[in-house]
């Protein structure tokens, strides 16, 4: 295994378990070498809501976001739901075309300033997990460095199991109240009163490229010519005041934390 420069954060995440220090510890081990931007940590329930735990040089605003409304988008949390599967996760697995175009993607993702991300997905009791996230500004985590964390998961695994153990039955790692977790979500519902200027037929127009579908697909779905859908593109641009569909997204998650 290469250690690199990781044997003094290893010691300390050692000695750490069972106390206040272990997920800072642990998130200093994991991103001894591995370049990142920022860091949020989340736990996952396959019944209840998201809590945040903690996160690094990221937006408190972004996380309240997160949890009021982006997280039934979360194709990490979509995954523990569905598969309940551990380990190195990048985003790049997850996403799709289709999810790269959606909600969490160029939704969250984009206003967070985040363009790759890989989870760190560590058992953590009951039905939940931890997910400890590096995330990165401007370049995509190298294959080579998702190998290196893979190396080393059975040390990331081995302590999160030690701190668990030593905590006992009874500990709750955040204070949060969580209640039960909505399905994820691929459609977004448009809310009645907003692009009230758009006609029924624009409308699931809107529908369909807020749910990440590309202009083709668009067609295919609503038995139109390619060139249509640009032509609707363009009118519903010009009736909401936008040029281009970041805008428009904007809009749809602005007018979703005003209500």
């Amino acid at each position: 295994m290469r250690m690199g420069n990781i044997w003094a954060p290893l010691a300390k995440a050692i000695a750490a378990t069972g106390t206040d220090r272990h997920v800072d510890c642990l998130i200093d081990l994991i991103g001894a070498d591995i370049a990142h931007d920022l860091v949020t940590v989340t736990r996952y329930s396959a019944t209840r809501t998201p809590e945040f735990v903690k996160h690094r040089r990221f937006s408190d605003e972004m996380v309240r976001r997160y949890l009021d409304n982006y997280y039934v988008f979360d194709p990490f949390y979509a995954s523990w739901r569905r598969e309940r599967r551990l380990g190195i996760m990048p985003l790049k697995g997850l996403a799709d075309e289709e999810a790269k175009r959606g909600q969490y993607i160029a939704g969250f993702l984009a206003q967070s300033e985040i363009c790759d991300e890989v989870g760190i997905m560590l058992a953590d009791g009951g039905d939940w997990c931890l997910g400890i996230f590096l995330d990165r500004s401007k370049i995509s985590f190298r294959d080579s460095e998702i190998a290196l964390l893979t190396e080393r998961l059975p040390v990331f695994e081995a302590l999160h199991a030690l701190d668990i153990k030593a905590r006992g039955s009874d500990f709750s790692r955040t204070s949060a109240p969580s209640g039960p977790g909505a399905s994820p979500q691929q459609k977004p519902s448009i809310p009645a009163g907003l692009w009230p200027e758009l006609s029924s037929r624009e409308r699931e127009l809107v529908q369909l490229i807020l749910a990440g579908h590309p202009t083709a697909n668009i067609a295919g779905r609503l038995g139109i010519t390619v060139g249509t859908v640009k032509n609707h593109r363009r009118r519903i641009y010009e009736k909401v005041d936008i040029t281009t569909e970041r805008e428009l997204f904007l809009q749809f998650f602005q007018h979703r934390m005003d209500i």
